[in-house]
């Protein structure tokens, strides 16, 4: 199609895109074409995809970007297409980035492959593109994307608020969350924090790589008791261990209460137990979002392994006779994809710390630990026999299934060879023998457990 009558032009690009031919209009080289859709049609997505066709993707990108970060006063883009926008600016710019590896001329000149030239009065020839290094837009990429990662947190902060019945948040503020882009200090201490968002928080964290100690194990202790606070429980060992559990949360004002007097009988009951699947699934699915990601400060080994296990045996204790116990505290931290070692490492060094506990050995604090830790080895060394298929372990939960044997296997194998695996089990089984009082039966049992596991691993391991 030749001609230099504008309004032909125009009424021809109305009509491909009224007919269903949008992308054959796209393809049309022409800067008339691209005047067009910048000042009357207005359509920024039509213009990026004409860029697009067109290989122009650094113009692609930086309209797409530019859309993303308006912040003109009486512009509502909405949360959800500055995200788009985002994501095709970091699309754009990665082709771009292709282009440049590749050699290719960013300014691709009209008529070229994949479009048509339009012939007339108006130039045909599309704007300039400026040429732009690797590392721009590397840096641009780069910059993007944890834009794009703040967003897109900031999106489960809108969508927590929306779907929350008692979020108290002033119309300014859920109207700058919706139509524009927080910056992600503002996210945390405006929003997630004053909210009690404590997972968003933790994912904040980890978005901007800020190791604070002190914070973070706040925030998962707040997690840990916002699945099991308010309760009432009849046990005081359970009371003991809920109120020290709080402290230092931020749920330290919830309510425990002794026994369904005084009000307990409203509350959930401890002992019923309800929470532990809760708990599980909240701190796997975080756990997931967190640990092996590059910032595992942010999911802290000791600290949830010590109070999900202070639960367990709490809530263990409360049971009767003949309650099957489970490992539940380890097979939720596998589930996050921990180690089979690095949860060995984290179960001994905390039964270490209740042996060095003030005052001596405690067979009521430390008989738990051993015993936790004989289960531990004992789904481990059953993991890693099932790469060989079969398994001489009796008595296992069998909590933990096929599929990471091979792994498990490894695992085993330099514990045995650099970790002294088999001198630690040693000092678990004299730690037993050299505990008195009531609980000498069990501990007996504990003991019987661990020799097996010992003899299991000195039979199929040792020697490999």
């Amino acid at each position: 199609a030749a001609s230099s009558d504008t309004k032909f032009l125009h009424s021809l690009y109305e009509h491909l895109l009224a007919t269903n031919h949008v992308d054959t209009a796209l393809r049309i080289d022409s800067s008339s074409l691209e005047k067009w859709l910048l000042e009357e049609k207005k359509d920024v997505d039509l213009l990026w995809k004409h860029y697009t066709f067109h290989d122009r993707h650094v113009l692609a990108g930086k309209i797409m970007r530019e859309t993303a970060l308006e912040t003109a006063e009486d512009s509502r883009v909405p949360l959800h297409r500055r995200i788009e926008c985002l994501t095709r600016a970091v699309n754009s710019f990665d082709l771009a980035l292709r282009g440049n590896r590749l050699g290719s001329d960013l300014r691709r000149p009209a008529g070229g492959p994949g479009g048509y030239s339009v012939q007339g009065g108006l130039s045909s020839q599309p704007k300039q593109e400026q040429q732009v290094t690797a590392e721009t837009l590397q840096s641009w990429i780069s910059q993007i994307k944890e834009q794009i990662d703040v967003a897109t947190i900031q999106e489960r902060v809108l969508t927590t608020i929306i779907q929350s019945q008692d979020a108290n948040l002033e119309a300014a503020k859920m109207d700058t969350l919706e139509f524009s882009l927080v910056n992600v200090s503002d996210l945390y201490n405006d929003y997630a924090g004053p909210l009690n968002l404590f997972d968003i928080c933790l994912c904040i964290l980890a978005t901007c790589n800020h190791n604070e100690a002190d914070s973070i194990h706040k925030l998962w202790k707040s997690i840990i008791c916002e699945e099991v606070l308010p309760c009432h429980t009849s046990s005081e060992s359970a009371m003991e261990f809920l109120g020290k559990l709080k402290q230092g949360s931020m749920l330290e004002e919830e309510t425990i209460v002794h026994g369904a007097g005084n009000g307990g009988d409203a509350l959930p009951k401890f002992e019923n137990g309800e929470w532990i699947p809760r708990l599980r699934n909240r701190v796997a699915a975080l756990g997931k979002e967190l640990f092996g990601k590059g910032a595992d400060y942010t999911f802290p080994l000791d600290l949830v392994v010590r109070e999900l296990e202070g639960l367990r045996q709490v809530y263990d204790n409360t049971r009767e006779e003949g309650h099957v116990s489970l490992l539940w505290p380890a097979q939720t931290m596998l589930d996050v994809d921990v180690s089979f070692y690095a949860l060995f490492e984290s179960y001994d060094s905390l039964q270490q710390v209740e042996n060095a506990a003030p005052g001596g050995v405690d067979i009521t604090t430390q008989l738990p630990w051993l015993s936790s830790m004989s289960e531990l080895l004992e789904m481990w060394v059953t993991a890693a026999l099932s790469s060989y298929g079969s398994s001489s372990m009796i008595g296992s939960n069998n909590l933990y299934g096929n599929g990471q044997g091979n792994d498990a296997s490894s695992q085993l194998i330099r514990g045995i060879n650099t970790g002294g695996l088999l001198q630690r089990i040693y000092g678990y089984r004299s730690a037993l023998e050299g505990l008195s009082g009531s609980n000498t039966a069990t501990a007996a049992l504990v003991n019987e457990r661990l020799a097996k596991i010992d003899e299991t691993i000195r039979k199929e391991f040792v020697q490999l």
